[in-house]
């Protein structure tokens, strides 16, 4: 028969009060985390952005408005289908830069918005 020693209640209440403040610390996590959501619909049926025309990103009248481009860069076009919410219609959309990195990060942008896409490239542009 195992016997309880004044030795080891020392170490079982530290294990307790050990395992009580990580509950403790991942209830406070776990809160913190989804304090951006009022009600439990908002965390289910809250799209991450709204896909309506006016929020999917544009160039005309910007820097990156080919009209308005000037030298060698590249020329970003991206065009496909958008569904939100029962709604379905087509985009597409164009833009200038100086290098390619910023041409492809447009378009991983751009990717982000548009659900099937039908043409997404960057070319080399002159102006």
């Amino acid at each position: 028969m195992h016997r309880i020693t004044r030795s080891s209640l020392p170490a079982a209440r530290g294990l307790k009060t050990g395992l009580r403040l990580a509950a403790i610390l991942t209830s406070a996590l776990g809160l913190a985390a989804c304090q951006q959501y009022q009600t439990p619909s908002d965390l289910l049926f809250a799209p991450g952005f709204s896909t309506t025309r006016q929020n999917i990103p544009y160039t005309y009248n910007t820097p990156y408005d080919c009209r308005n481009f000037s030298g060698s860069g590249w020329k970003a076009i991206a065009s496909g289908l958008v569904h939100n919410f029962g709604d379905q219609y087509r985009i597409s959309q164009a833009g200038c830069f100086k290098t390619r990195s910023e041409c492809q990060a447009y378009l991983t942008v751009m990717h982000s918005y548009i659900d099937v896409p039908r043409f997404m490239r960057c070319n080399p542009y002159t102006a």
